[in-house]
């Protein structure tokens, strides 16, 4: 780089200019610090002033010219970080030094470009493939190039003499440049001109790799080969023949061997499925060959590989019912733990229903609606009409306070216009009332309660009080909104010498068993169980969010109570050394993580891509990063993304360029499996959630009838005997048999009368599945039931 030295001693031999006498005298007064003179090196050229020198190495000049003045001329050097002037020279002096600087310049060059000419070439050959390129220009291809490209450059100087321009190498080097201007927009036009070219190129494969040619968008899926891929595919727009044909054409164009190519599906029926179809289109010997898994196969061969032995899998890991029983028990265990069995209770007592305060709510509607959906019932069993109602009846209930909801009060207190007084609480064994009053600390009443006419109800309540002369204790909502309800009510009831005697853990557990509330709660957890260990969440990211959430309070409970109960299931497998599902996928994850296992695979297709979890996103990620080379091909349609309770996370897929790095989206549009009119409506109705990836879904076949019917039960009392004889009308229209496919959200669902129906409509082949069990199954007419519910 051009530098400054100090004292430096002219080479007489060297060639060298310097000012004429004029120049010298007047700049010695008025320009102290201009260059005196200029020296030719090899390779540098050398500038001295009364303060020193500075070196320019010939490969930073870019341009050398001669100025002619009244006086003198000047040769002005630009270089790389900046100009520099040599004033004051005679101009038949400035054009000799110029022309021999530029000469010297010129042998530079050459020599340089000699040295180069190699890479020059091998980076041209490669550019000028783009123009027909023999593959697509996936980002981690591309790059090499690229950066084959600036290597190259960057050994010349951005600007080289004139004189050259006409030379092969420095044509090359045009090229070049011109290429790094804008690389991308190359990329672009490349990959164009191969997705145009190879659809040409691999017609015959595409018409025959399946029963029926595959369609534009389906050939268009399998020739985009970016290192991430992502097919957004309709319902019904054959993504397994995607999948296969993408398989199918790696092998047929030579770019991986079958034993580098790793299907993954997510059920092992799909799985059977994928190497039934590889098996029929593609033959034996390569089925035989590629590897075809599930991720859960895939994580146990990855710790067998590794640790030299398959672990041994939990019961729990494939029986729901096992996990329910192993969770109950421990559970149950933990009730004789006092610190937990009080954990518990709390969780039961104040948090087991989404708590909204009575001032959220407008309307009478709202609250009794709140009321409805979350049945409100205490500990004892008995149906309350509010939340802090709840609260004050399980804490009577667990610190052993006999009570009784509701009584009617003790003295006759009927009228023609009121009914008998109910108290909420009455304490039989103190014969004390408690009133709960909604009433904020201003003494306000919620939106939807007439404050006047409820303060007159209240001041009635305690007025009839003292006048038969019984003791009342009240409570406000205010107390519940500080915090302290149950703590004031423990102090009021204190006041009245009222003793508490908290239940044994065996009665809370036995109480709670009764009522049928421990398998609800087990359900609960063994859910959030999955999502836990699918998520792979630190302690700090499970607070993080916990913070977020409205009811947090409730949220923060839940998960005190669940820490517990999962560090004694992980106990239970570490003793019996055993494993389950997520936990044999984050093992293997961090045997890849950490290099411990080596992975052979250079493509991996991914199908239902929808239905991946984090924790699988972990592995194949890991997968991934193992080698810049290895390629992504994932399938699936977000709209379809119906395993949440299991532990899939639609974001994955919708974030799939920030999680995976540079990929490519196609989307398959059209749809085999269903007509247009059922198609347009299933769109409409899907987009209104924002959150889904647009899709503009066409169907081959188009009807001019309407396809979609909506029925509300109340509408006819056997309204699914009504859908079967419309259904029985059309298919004789036809002079055949239909199938005919009823959906219920659970399997309780199924009609009772199922097996009646059947045998009034025998042209009718009537089926029941649940809506998660009936994915990707076709029939002729689908009933959804219980469709409001």
């Amino acid at each position: 780089m051009a530098g400054e030295q100090k004292e430096t001693k002219l080479d007489h031999n060297s060639p060298q200019v310097k000012l004429t006498w004029l120049a010298k005298l007047l700049f010695a007064f008025f320009r102290r610090k201009d260059v005196k003179a200029a020296v030719l090196g090899e390779d540098i050229l050398t500038l001295i002033s009364l303060s020193g020198s500075m070196k320019i190495p010939f490969q930073e000049i870019e341009t050398v010219e001669v100025e002619n003045g009244w006086f003198w001329a000047d040769i002005r050097v630009r270089y790389t970080s900046g100009e520099e002037v040599v004033s004051g020279l005679s101009r038949h002096k400035a054009r000799a030094f110029a022309d021999a600087l530029e000469s010297l310049r010129i042998n530079w060059w050459r020599k340089v470009l000699a040295e180069h000419v190699g890479t020059l070439n091998s980076v041209q050959d490669d550019l000028a493939q783009l123009a027909d390129p023999p593959m697509y220009m996936a980002r981690s291809i591309f790059s090499t190039l690229e950066r084959k490209a600036r290597d190259v450059v960057a050994q010349f100087p951005s600007q080289w003499p004139d004189k050259l321009s006409g030379v092969a190498e420095i044509q090359m080097l045009k090229t070049i440049q011109d290429f790094l201007k804008d690389p991308e927009a190359h990329r672009t036009r490349a990959n164009d001109i191969f997705v145009v070219n190879e659809l040409g190129r691999s017609r015959e494969f595409f018409d025959k790799i399946e029963t029926r040619p595959l369609t534009d968008e389906q050939r268009r899926s399998v020739v985009v080969n970016e290192d991430r891929n992502l097919v957004v595919a309709a319902a019904g727009s054959g993504k397994t023949s995607v999948i296969v044909a993408k398989a199918g054409w790696l092998l047929h164009k030579n770019y991986w061997r079958p034993s580098e190519l790793l299907l993954l599906a997510f059920a092992s029926d799909a799985q059977k499925e994928m190497q039934q179809r590889i098996r029929e289109r593609l033959g034996d010997e390569v089925v035989e060959k590629l590897t075809v898994r599930t991720f859960h196969s895939l994580g146990m061969s990855i710790i067998g590989e590794v640790e030299g032995k398959l672990p041994t899998l939990a019961k729990v890991a494939t029986d729901d019912k096992a996990l329910r029983k192993l969770l109950k028990d421990i559970i149950a265990d933990l009730f004789d733990d006092s610190k937990f069995s009080k954990i518990m209770s709390t969780w039961f007592q104040e948090h087991s229903t989404p708590y909204k305060s009575e001032y959220e709510f407008k309307t009478q509607g709202e609250y009794w609606d709140y009321i409805r959906a979350n049945e409100i019932r205490s500990l004892k069993g008995d149906r309350v009409k509010s939340f802090e109602e709840c609260e004050i009846a399980n804490f009577l209930y667990l610190n052993g306070v006999p009570y009784e909801y509701e009584r009617d009060y003790e003295h006759d207190t009927a009228t023609s216009e009121r009914r008998q007084y109910q108290p909420d609480f009455y304490l039989s064994d103190s014969g004390i009332y408690i009133e709960h009053f909604a009433l904020n600390e201003l003494g306000d009443t919620p939106p939807f309660i007439d404050r006047e006419e409820y303060l007159q109800s209240m001041l009635w309540k305690q007025q009839t009080h003292s006048r038969y002369g019984t003791v009342l204790i009240e409570t406000f909502s205010h107390e519940k909104g500080a915090g302290k309800l149950t703590e004031n009510l423990a102090a009021k009831l204190a006041d009245y010498n009222v003793t508490l005697s908290p239940i044994s853990s065996a009665e809370v557990f036995a109480a709670l068993q009764e009522q049928g509330r421990i398998d609800p709660f087990t359900q609960l957890i063994a859910t959030f169980l999955h999502h836990y260990k699918e998520a792979q969440l630190s302690a700090e990211e499970i607070a993080r969010r916990v913070a977020k959430i409205e009811d947090c309070p409730r949220a923060e409970a839940f998960i005190t109570v669940f820490k517990r109960i999962f560090e004694c299931y992980q106990e239970r497998l570490a003793k019996l050394q055993q494993i389950d599902f997520h936990d044999m996928i984050g093992k293997a994850t961090e045997h890849v993580e950490n290099q411990r296992y080596h992975n052979p695979f250079g493509y991996i297709l991914v199908d239902e891509f929808q239905d991946i979890s984090p924790g699988r996103a972990r592995l194949l990620k890991a997968l991934l990063d193992r080698y810049v080379t290895t390629q992504l091909f994932a399938v699936g349609d977000d709209w379809q993304a119906i395993y949440r309770f299991a532990g899939s996370d639609i974001a994955i897929m919708r974030e799939f360029r920030e999680r995976f790095g540079e990929s490519k989206r196609i989307n398959m549009q059209t749809t085999f499996r269903c007509a247009d009119r059922i198609a347009t409506v299933a769109t409409k109705f899907v987009l209104r959630n924002p959150a889904q990836i647009p899709k503009d879904v066409s169907s081959t076949l188009q009807l001019k009838e309407p396809c979609v019917h909506v029925g509300l039960g109340g509408e006819s009392p056997d309204l699914l005997r009504e859908v079967m004889k419309t259904i029985a009308d059309d298919t004789g229209k036809n002079n055949g048999t239909s199938t005919v496919l009823l959906l219920g959200r659970y399997r309780h669902l199924q009609p009772e009368n199922m097996y009646q129906l059947s045998n009034e409509y025998p042209d009718l082949h009537l089926s029941y599945k649940t809506v998660h069990s009936s994915k990707g199954l076709e029939a002729d007419y689908v009933v959804v039931l219980g469709l409001c519910s």
